[in-house]
């Protein structure tokens, strides 16, 4: 038998956690560096293989550590700053653990950018490996690893070099 309570917080999980994942493309996309680190105040932050495996140099829980390594990494422009480009989040696969209470999903993230000098292109595609609690009935991010599969011309885009 279906039990609709289960099945309807299920949905409700998933759609908390899809709008998680968005809202990140809009805040950074927008130049709001403090909103997003403040999205990952409680989570595992940084790179990964293409298995989702950790890559050296993780941030954990440390919202200040987040938020200096996008002021160091994103340059922006114009005013007000922003760093001009628009992440698309596409192919989010949710899972949602029985008890209702954590999930994962994995996307695909495609980051476009055009400035006065760079015009419109892609410049990174990648996949985003998120985990995710509910605490309080709120959902927060407990993890967020980026594994980059390509770039393209990021002199528009970053302050310094990407480690590979």
């Amino acid at each position: 038998m279906v039990d609709i309570r289960h099945t309807i917080d299920r949905l409700a999980a998933t759609e908390a956690v899809r709008d998680l994942i968005f809202s990140y493309s809009h805040l950074i996309d927008r130049g709001e560096l403090a909103a997003v680190a403040a999205l990952f105040a409680h989570a595992t932050y940084g790179r990964c293989d293409g298995d989702g495996n950790p890559l050296g140099g993780l941030i954990e829980r440390d919202q200040a550590a987040v938020l200096l390594a996008n002021e160091t990494f994103v340059k922006m422009h114009g005013d007000p700053p922003s760093p001009r480009t628009k992440h698309v989040t596409t192919n989010v696969r949710v899972t949602v653990a029985d008890d209702n209470a954590a999930a994962s999903a994995v996307s695909y993230v495609t980051v476009l950018q055009g400035t006065a000098d760079l015009a419109l292109q892609p410049i990174l595609v990648g996949r985003y490996f998120d985990r995710f609690e509910a605490v309080d009935g709120r959902w927060r991010f407990t993890q967020r690893l980026c594994c980059i599969d390509h770039t393209g011309d990021l002199s528009e885009h970053a302050l310094r070099v990407l480690q590979r």
